[in-house]
This record gives C-alpha cells, structure tokens and sequence, in this order.
C-alpha cells in the first residue's frame, strides 16, 4: 500500500501493518504508476531502501483520447492517449476516455483494455 506525502512514500506490509517511508525518487521513472492499495516491491539492506518496483502491469484510466479520424481511406489503427498519471500511451482506436487499460510498466506500452 501507497500514499505520497511531499514526495515521501508511506508504504505498510500487509502482513505486519509495519510503515515503511520512502523517497519517491526510489522508484524512479515507475514513480507516476503509483497507487493508493498498490503492491510493490522493496528492496532493503540492513532496512535501508537500495530499490523499489511497481507491477510489470498496472491499470490506467484513459483521460484525454484523440477522436476517430472519418472520412479517411485507410485509418492509423492506434492513436495516443494521455492516462490519469499523465502518461501518453498509443491505444487501439476504440479506446475511448474513461476507459481503464493496462500499461506495461516496462515499455510504457498499452497491453490490453482492463477487464471489468
């Protein structure tokens, strides 16, 4: 589990109920994937943080969608999106905002629409 806080992470074990704080900048670029009831991966030495992970795939709502080009011949088959994290992503065409999609977190790439 996850909370920001001025750029500090509060983490707890789910197990132990234990809180952990962190920098945000520990988790680097995957930073923007974070969630409220995520859970990541810390890697600790001697309970010092040395590194931390999102999920390979997490969730996203679609916020902002380019509307379907009419009237072309050959329409592009995908078109960029931006996510609610600010991320912009390429999606199929049917994708619309609102929509909840899974993101590789590796490639920033779009994997699937999320199923209900």
């Amino acid at each position: 589990m996850c909370t920001d806080r001025n750029g500090t992470i509060v983490l707890m074990d789910v197990k132990t109920f234990d809180q952990l704080e962190v920098s945000q900048e520990l988790f680097g670029k995957d930073a923007k994937y974070l969630q409220g009831e995520m859970r990541v991966i810390v890697r600790l030495y001697d309970d010092i943080p040395l590194s931390a992970s999102v999920p390979k795939r997490v969730t996203c709502i679609v916020k902002e969608a380019q509307d379907p080009m009419k009237g072309v011949p050959a329409p592009p088959k995908d078109k960029k999106v931006v996510l609610e994290n600010g991320l912009t992503v390429e999606v199929p065409m049917f994708v619309v905002p609102g929509d909840a999609v899974v993101i590789n977190t590796e490639t920033d790439s779009y994997i699937e629409r999320a199923k209900a």
